[in-house]
Order: structure tokens, then C-alpha cells, then sequence
């Protein structure tokens, strides 16, 4: 059920990255303003991301690289988040991914045992779950082992569902594409934890320390920003500095409780709420 639109109950924002505050290696021009404005409003912040490719460290550097100050615990991504909900939601430790180096690293740092470090082949007993993430080095040999593995009822996770990500030079297949490339010899599809899925919001919650209620999502996709934020009783504003256009609002299921050009438009609109 979408929340009523009441900046005031905000106490935490929930931020997405490409489209809404930068655009591939250039930072919007209103953004600094929109994170200011943030601050003077005492609103907790977080910035995510469904990429699963580059780790949480990574995207702290681009940021940082960009003009943006932020330290790591302010980052999520989908695969943090999905280390999240291993840690939290089940016994799964000795995981077989398909995942970035980056990725690798991360599961490894946040205490899980990756049983194919490096891409190579299972080391020791077989693993608790199969993981899948946008993985940029994927080889058919590892296609195989996930694959059999996946058959044999070893449980299958994905980090998010995005079919493909824009980059400089087109889109290229993302993580929702190599789920479609293991379906039919599966027969399975995976539980997914990144947006819009309830498992990536109680992951930024745990870092935000707010409540539904309280918190926001700014974003510019509607199948997965906003969407999320309907899905899970968050208030949604949708940014037009990315891939969506007032067009794609008429007749469409997910309706944000609001619609700003960028964020530098709703700094303005958080600014007038603020008492004095």
C-alpha cells in the first residue's frame, strides 16, 4: 500500500546511484546540493546499488573519486545485501559463486567460505547454496558446476534481477540474463535479494536504523526503485534525470508517491518543509 506523502515523518533516505545522482563517471550538478540539503534536514542516508559487480569498496572509491564524502557502512550494495541475508536468514556459509573478484572478496570479508575462490573448482565438501551475481568472467565450465549443483537441489540465490546494466558502450547482459541462461537446464529459478525485493530493504533498515515508515527511496527506475518502495510500504520519489520519463507513469501498476525533475528539485521541496 503506498504511504501518504509526508516529509516529514522521513528520518532516513535510501538512494540510488546511476540516473539519480550520477551518470556514469559524471556527478549531476544539483547533487551536492540534494545531499546538503540532506544534512540540514538530519536525514540518515544510505546509497545502493543492484550491482553486484564491484564490491562496496569500489563504489565507496567512485564516490569519494567523484566528489561525494561517504565511508562504506553508507554504501549497499546487492551483494552485501545478499551476505546479509545469508548471515541472517540462514545457515548457508560454504557458498559456490559466480561473481566478480570484487564480489569473491567481499564474501570472503564478511565471513562466508567461498568453496570456488578464484574460479576454481570446489575445494573440499560440495557448498550450502549456489550464488549467482553479475558475473563478468563467467566460463562455461562454471555454468556446468552451478548448474549441476543447482539440479541436485543445492539451494540458488541471486543477487538481483536486473537483465542488463548501461555502460558507456550499451547494455551489456546482467545478472537477470545469466538467471535466464541457467533456467532451462535447471528448471530453477533463484530466490533474489535485490531490488525491489523485501530482502534488500530489511538489509538498508538494518543499516539505517529506521522503520518503513520513516524512510524514503529516491530513484529514477519504476520496476525496481519505485516498485520496491510500493512493494514494502516506503515513500518512493522518482527522479526523470535517468532512465524514466513522465510517459512511462501513464497506465503504468506502479505509482511513486512523488515526482521531482532530480534531486536538486526535491532539496527544494525537503528545504521549505524545514522549520524557519
Amino acid at each position: 500500500m503506498k504511504p501518504k506523502l509526508n516529509l516529514h515523518a522521513i528520518r532516513g533516505i535510501i538512494i540510488d546511484l546511476d540516473g539519480t545522482i550520477y551518470i556514469g563517471e559524471q556527478l549531476f550538478p544539483w547533487t551536492l546540493k540534494f545531499l546538503n540539503a540532506l544534512e540540514k534536514a538530519g536525514l540518515r542516508r544510505l546509497f545502493i546499488t543492484n550491482n553486484s559487480a564491484e564490491s562496496t569498496a569500489e563504489y565507496t572509491s567512485k564516490l569519494c573519486r567523484l566528489g561525494v564524502p561517504v565511508t562504506e557502512n553508507e554504501v549497499l550494495t546487492a551483494g552485501w545485501a545478499t551476505i546479509h541475508y545469508l548471515k541472517t536468514e540462514t545457515p548457508y556459509r560454504r557458498i559456490y559463486l559466480l561473481g566478480t573478484a570484487g564480489l569473491n572478496q567481499e564474501f570472503e570479508e564478511g565471513g562466508l567460505t567461498v568453496v570456488n575462490k578464484n574460479g576454481a573448482e570446489i575445494e573440499g565438501d560440495e557448498p550450502d547454496a549456489v550464488v549467482l551475481g553479475a558475473d563478468l568472467t563467467l566460463t562455461y565450465p562454471r555454468i556446468q558446476t552451478a548448474t549441476r549443483l543447482i539440479q541436485k537441489g543445492i539451494p540458488y540465490i541471486a543477487t538481483h534481477p536486473d537483465l542488463v546494466c548501461p555502460t558507456e558502450n550499451g547494455l551489456i547482459p546482467d545478472c537477470g540474463s545469466m538467471i535466464e541462461l541457467l533456467a532451462p537446464a535447471t528448471g530453477q529459478f533463484p530466490l533474489i535479494i535485490g531490488k525491489p525485493h523485501s530482502r534488500i530493504v530489511n538489509a538498508a533498515l538494518s543499516r539505517l536504523g529506521t522503520t518503513r515508515e520513516q524512510t524514503a527511496i529516491i530513484g529514477d527506475l519504476l520496476p525496481t526503485d519505485m516498485k520496491m518502495a510500493q512493494d514494502n510500504g516506503l515513500m518512493g520519489i522518482l527522479v526523470l534525470s535517468g532512465e524514466t520519463s513522465r510517459e512511462d507513469l501513464d497506465g503504468n501498476a506502479v505509482t511513486p508517491s512523488l515526482v521531482v525533475e532530480n534531486t536538486g528539485k526535491f532539496a527544494e521541496l525537503l528545504l521549505d518543509e524545514l522549520p524557519g
